[in-house]
């Protein structure tokens, strides 16, 4: 089975697409999902900074968003759904 990955605003256009399906067992934890998904080095400086998350990026699974504390080693399952979209402002 998988998880499903859904992109939200520009990242659409970085990954190709509206979502993607990345394999549970290739999805253990956020960081694994991440690592896979940063494939290209354009796509990884998207993601991450460093050994951290990118400070404008937003993820949410299931609708919830990450606990702040270890964010990267937060555990994923099958038929979890992944949303990633840079973080908006507006006014």
């Amino acid at each position: 089975m998988a998880v499903t990955v859904k992109f939200f605003a520009y990242f659409r256009e970085v990954f190709g697409g509206r979502e993607c399906g990345v394999p549970a067992a290739e999805a253990a934890t956020v960081g694994a999902l991440l690592d896979r998904l940063g494939d290209t080095p354009q796509r990884r400086a998207e993601l991450l900074a460093g050994a951290g998350l990118k400070p404008h990026l937003v993820i949410m699974i299931n609708g919830a968003p990450l606990p702040p504390d270890r964010p990267l080693e937060t555990a994923l399952k099958d038929g979890d759904v992944v949303a990633i979209f840079p973080l908006l402002g507006g006014g």
